[in-house]
């Protein structure tokens, strides 16, 4: 492990992506790395991204889970990239390449330990119903490549399931939802019924708390402030916005977007105040569709 190297979201990427690609072979850890010559903490550490990475390793991974040339190249190429960004002092924030935020966050929340989530037109895309997503892109939000669709609907079950898991293992979550996003009609009134019902669901698990606030701490639709178990991932903020999304990774934009967070919290409602306006609002989504 390099102890100094602390790994930018695009990085991070390419390490998720590596593991997506054993994971897709049917590969276990240690035989990967039997195969590859590599012992499970060198594997494990760049699937991590808690060290640099190496293009011939990932040339060496690409031909053993038996991928087509281009595939691996392209992500030999990106890792490159961020490698001499990183040299110049670029730190891989701003790249030549430039990272899917829409796409990344996904896999990214699936890591964190802590999310706080704001919403200010919209359920935040975390705790979006696969129809509320879909009728959310008709509106501007971004989307993801047409051959997306499946993966996400995986993701999202994972999320879900890990919420809910027994002995309270799952990330903790505080999602702030402005009222004019409560009673916005996406799709239609069974859609986002649907998708105020899940949001009560989940309110159920003790590690979950939403709270309803007419504060907008920042002129976008949601943000996300994600918080990471290992020390050398650093926290992230993933803003979506006019069609757009993107990462903010400055340690103390980060801070300053958890102080605002936490400040709008205690302005708020309770939880249980707020889950009773949400099942109210849900009622009458059901009277609209019927």
């Amino acid at each position: 492990m390099t102890k100094n190297f602390l790994p930018s979201m695009a990085e991070r990427a390419i390490g998720r992506e590596l593991r997506r690609w054993r994971n897709d072979a049917g590969l276990s850890l240690s035989v990967a790395c039997q195969r590859a010559g590599f012992s499970a903490a060198t594997l494990s550490l760049t699937e991590n991204a808690l060290k640099p990475f190496d293009p011939l390793d990932i040339m060496l991974l690409g031909r053993i889970y038996e991928l087509p040339n281009h595939v691996w190249k392209r992500t030999a190429k990106y890792a490159e990239t961020l490698a001499r960004e990183r040299t110049q002092g670029a730190n891989g924030q701003h790249g030549l390449v430039e990272l899917n935020a829409a796409r990344d966050v996904d896999d990214a929340y699936l890591e964190a330990v802590t999310i706080r989530a704001f919403g200010a037109d919209l359920i935040p895309r975390f705790l979006q119903t696969p129809e509320y997503r879909i009728s959310a892109t008709a509106l501007g939000c971004p989307t993801y490549p047409a051959d997306y669709p499946d993966r996400t609907a995986a993701l999202q079950t994972r999320w879900t399931d890990s919420l809910t898991a027994a002995g309270g293992h799952g990330p903790t979550v505080d999602v702030l939802l402005s009222k004019r996003a409560l009673r916005r009609v996406v799709g239609n009134p069974t859609i986002t019924n649907a998708a105020l019902l899940q949001l009560i669901r989940l309110a159920e698990s003790e590690t979950f708390t939403v709270q309803l606030t007419n504060g907008e701490p920042l002129p976008e639709n949601s943000y996300l402030h994600l918080a990471f178990p290992h020390r050398q991932h650093r926290d992230a903020v993933y803003v979506e916005g006019s069609g757009n999304a993107r990462y903010i990774e400055d340690p103390t934009v980060c801070q300053l977007v958890s102080h605002s967070f936490r400040a709008l919290q205690h302005a708020a409602l309770s939880p249980a105040q707020s889950i009773e306006v949400v099942a109210e609002t849900a009622s009458t989504m059901t009277d609209r569709g019927n």
